[in-house]
């Protein structure tokens, strides 16, 4: 039995750069969906919603920031580039330079610090012209336009960059659809329609970028990525086991699915035939999705909670059409009564990041790689210092659960990237909820100096990477 984590374990953390540069059309940055986005509150405490025009001023402080990830130890830095900050419209045959520069530079720093680079090629950031002219990814000519970005990003970080992740959150396309895919549905199509047609455009969005990537630079790694929130029963029956196992399919799985066999599912095919759907396809996709599932070299995925599920009351189980509509139109999650969640009710379970790993390297037999994982805090800084024992708390119980799986449980997992490393705008642009290891001093209309101040987690964080996860002890002297 293995002992502890791999001596090339990736132990790091995430970060969205749409959401913490700031830079706000600088160097011919052009407008994307989270720019423009009009965001609504999640339940939970009275949101700090702010604008991108500085956000966390990573683009001017990219340099300070990877030294403090240096200090901490890292390994490896997930970033994402902005499409808008490379082709500000989202298809001109000629790259911005400046936006290729700045994430060159930011390469050659990380590679600088000993920092293995880990980029997402789309992350909330399509450019706002082809959400409003062409609708994202529903449009054929913008996977087309994703494609030629991707080889722009590819060629000029060729032999810099070992690890690609072609589509953050894929998953999540269907149902945050304009911030994640950059469209929204049209009014003449059904619920069901839209989910499957948005599901196959993005799975073959990914399909040419991976293909993408690996004919300008085969010694790259690549993979694809979901959000993996897996749904338990709320009630022991058989009912909601199914009504479980059809959320997880239809929320979790489907991308990951198409993307490791190269094909579209039997239940996703019968989904679309119990509703007469029929989806636009082109001739030479099925060849194209699957050469790509030929060059995946690792799954990887995000997971902060866990949830729920039970069947609608309301509907009875004969009609099964129906009851799937209408949880798959609703898939957020019912709480678990079994867990305690942070201010926005998102439910803390640290054996489900355990229960994740199994299942998914028992269906995929592919290394694993967590890119994504953290907890969002209301914090105050005070005299210099933020006492983020709960965070602590947070990732000794999470890591304590995926060495078990690895240890225990034989799962190939490639490494860690906490969310996130300094504190940045989350995906609601809310500044209230903190995940960083890194305070940075800036209110909701107040941009106070932006300092970056450490806080009690980044000196935990840092003995959990010198101890290749051996040291989780909250014993920090602060």
């Amino acid at each position: 039995m293995k002992k502890g984590f791999p001596n090339d374990f990736l132990w790091g953390a995430a970060i969205s750069n749409v959401q913490a540069e700031g830079g706000y059309l600088e160097d011919g940055k052009g407008l994307n969906v989270y720019d423009t986005l009009k965001v609504i509150p999640e339940p939970g405490i009275p949101p700090m919603f702010c604008s991108t025009d500085v956000a966390s001023d990573h683009y001017h402080r990219y340099k300070e920031d990877i030294a403090l990830m240096k200090e901490m130890g890292f390994k490896a830095l997930r970033f994402s580039v902005v499409w808008s900050r490379i082709h500000p419209l989202g298809y001109e045959v000629e790259p911005n330079a400046a936006g290729l520069d700045f994430y060159e530079d930011m390469v050659d720093e990380l590679l600088k610090a000993g920092i293995e680079p880990v980029v997402s090629l789309v992350h909330f950031d399509m450019p706002d012209h082809l959400y409003r002219k062409y609708n994202g990814f529903m449009s054929r000519e913008v996977i087309q336009f994703f494609e030629r970005h991707v080889g722009d990003v590819v060629k000029r970080l060729k032999g810099k960059v070992k690890y690609y992740i072609t589509y953050n959150e894929i998953n999540t396309a269907p149902f945050y659809s304009r911030l994640v895919s950059g469209s929204k549905k049209d009014n003449t199509m059904s619920n069901a329609q839209y989910f499957s047609q948005l599901s196959y455009n993005t799975a073959l969005a990914h399909s040419v970028a991976a293909n993408k990537i690996k004919e300008i630079d085969p010694l790259a790694k690549v993979s694809g990525m979901v959000a993996f929130q897996p749904r338990y029963p709320l009630h022991c029956t058989s009912e909601d086991m199914l009504a479980a196992d059809f959320v997880n399919k239809m929320w979790n799985l489907l991308p990951f699915d198409i993307m490791t066999s190269g094909k579209l599912p039997d239940y996703f095919i019968q989904y679309m035939e119990n509703r007469e759907i029929r989806i636009h396809m082109e001739e030479n996709d099925k060849e194209i999705i699957k050469e790509s599932s030929k060059l995946i070299d690792f799954l990887a995925f995000s997971q902060y909670q866990t949830g729920v599920t039970t069947t609608i009351e309301e509907i009875s189980i004969e009609n099964s059409i129906e009851l799937e509509d209408a949880l798959l139109s609703n898939p957020k999650m019912l709480k678990n009564p079994n867990y305690p969640a942070n201010e926005w009710g998102w439910q803390i379970d640290p054996e489900g990041l355990r229960y994740s790993l199994r299942f998914l390297y028992d269906r995929y037999h592919l290394p694993l790689f967590i890119v994504e994982s953290g907890i969002g805090i209301d914090e105050k800084l005070v005299d210099g210092k933020v006492y983020d024992d709960q965070r602590i708390d947070y990732y000794h119980n999470h890591i304590a659960s995926i060495k078990r799986a690895v240890v225990h449980d034989g799962v190939d997992l490639m490494g860690y990237l906490a969310w996130s490393p300094i504190d940045f705008l989350s995906s609601h642009k809310e500044i209230r909820k903190r995940y960083g290891f890194i305070y940075v001093n800036r209110e909701k209309d107040d941009l106070l100096d932006l300092n970056r101040f450490r806080k009690k987690s980044f000196y935990w964080y840092k003995k959990v990477i010198a101890s290749n996860g051996e040291d989780l002890i909250n014993n920090i002297d602060y």
